[in-house]
């Protein structure tokens, strides 16, 4: 039964065997090479190869060998012990290289031997290292299959896969961090930009009210005058500039001839709500500038295309030049108009300051000349030196 099993595996392997026939062989030319004197089959890593008949015609086939010395199905098992082995021996080197830090600031030995080890450092440094490469060296002799280079590569393999991580790790965090702090310092940044009111006018308690105006009810400001304020070497034009929220900044009529008194007799309405903490008035009081409103509006146009031109004859580009040359038009923009004087009220303030005052008429009281008197009015300190007399009182809206 074995003989025919035998003879039929033949049968099937002749084809398969044919072809090797005609293929496999070893000359450097075409031309007939004697065979052999001794019929034995060559072998080559358990390959048994065929005698070439004389005349024939060979062909040079490439083999694939395995490099490693490992055969069978103990190969997977054996590697993988060796790299556990030199994974220990390595462990092995770091913990002896961190024996003085774990005996030194630990009760794990004696007070003396402390003391030796902190005192001959560099001794058990130097030892240690000889005994760690000497320890490693013998290990990975020991291993048919693991070399120095291996190892040696497989470390920069590591290192750059490290790299590549934390350089991707390291530009999420510097995104995240660069939003955070643009949230933070957003109102310091918009300061430095020459702004003084919001740019944009909404937030999280007007997206869920759905931008309803129900929760705003209007105020008055009543400006008395001011007094104390900070001179300059002549007699100059004020006017006062008020910022509340989402409202427009208003403005008062410039009085000419001021230097540190200004009379002023003027009322601004406003929405507010009294509900929103967060809401700051802030009374300005700043000084009036020969360039009108459209060179300030030109300014951060000008100043784009002032930097795109300097950001082609550096090394900045043009994309970049440009946008420098918008921040700073921007910023002289807003900075013109001196700053002479300026107060910030907070909502608590103003909610104390509407309970004093009580609500008004919607009508035109600013005629009524008893209406303009210290009794009405409360004085409140500027920054940086200075007093101003004022009145915020809510408006009873006609039905």
């Amino acid at each position: 039964m074995s003989n025919v099993t035998e003879s039929q595996g033949n049968q099937a392997l002749a084809p398969v065997w044919k072809a090797i026939t005609d293929s496999l062989g070893q000359s450097e030319s075409l031309a007939a090479t004697p065979a052999p004197a001794s019929a034995a089959l060559a072998e080559v890593v358990g390959l048994k190869l065929p005698p070439i008949p004389p005349g024939a015609v060979t062909t040079l086939i490439p083999v694939p060998v395995a490099v490693s010395s490992l055969r069978g199905g103990a190969a997977q098992h054996a590697l993988a012990q060796e790299h556990a082995e030199v994974a220990a021996v390595f462990v092995l080197a770091l913990l002896i290289w961190t024996c003085p830090a774990i005996l030194i600031n630990r009760r794990l030995c004696c007070s003396c031997f402390q003391r030796w080890l902190s005192r001959h450092l560099a001794c058990y440094a130097f030892c240690g290292f000889l005994f760690n490469l000497t320890m490693i060296s013998l290990v990975l002799a020991r291993e048919p299959d693991i070399s120095a280079n291996d190892i040696f590569f497989k470390l920069v393999e590591f290192l750059e896969v490290l790299s590549e991580k934390l350089v991707t790790v390291l530009t999420q965090l510097c995104m995240v961090a660069g939003v955070i702090l643009v949230i933070t310092f957003r109102k310091k940044i918009v300061s430095l930009l020459g702004y003084d009111q919001q740019i944009v006018r909404a937030d999280l308690r007007d997206i869920l009210t759905l931008f309803t105006m129900n929760r705003f009810s209007p105020i008055e400001i009543s400006l008395w005058k001011a007094e104390g304020l900070p001179t300059g070497f002549t007699s100059r034009s004020l006017f006062v500039r008020a910022l509340l929220g989402y409202n427009e900044p208003q403005h008062s009529r410039p009085h000419d001839g001021c230097t540190d008194f200004v009379a002023l007799r003027e009322k601004m309405q406003l929405n507010y709500d009294p509900e929103d903490n967060n809401q700051k008035l802030s009374i300005v009081i700043k000084q009036q500038e020969v360039v009108g409103a459209a060179v300030s509006q030109l300014a951060p146009v000008a100043g784009a295309l002032v930097g795109a031109v300097g950001g082609v004859v550096t090394p900045l580009g043009v994309g970049p030049g440009a946008g420098l040359g918008i921040v700073t038009g921007i910023g002289a923009a807003n900075s013109l108009g001196v700053e002479v004087a300026r107060v910030d009220l907070s909502s608590v303030m103003i909610n104390r300051l509407r309970a004093a005052a009580g609500p008004v008429q919607n009508t035109n009281v600013a005629t009524d000349r008893s209406d303009w008197r210290q009794d009405n009015f409360t004085k409140v300190d500027l920054v940086p030196q200075g007093s101003l007399w004022l009145r915020i009182s809510d408006v009873a809206q006609d039905e």
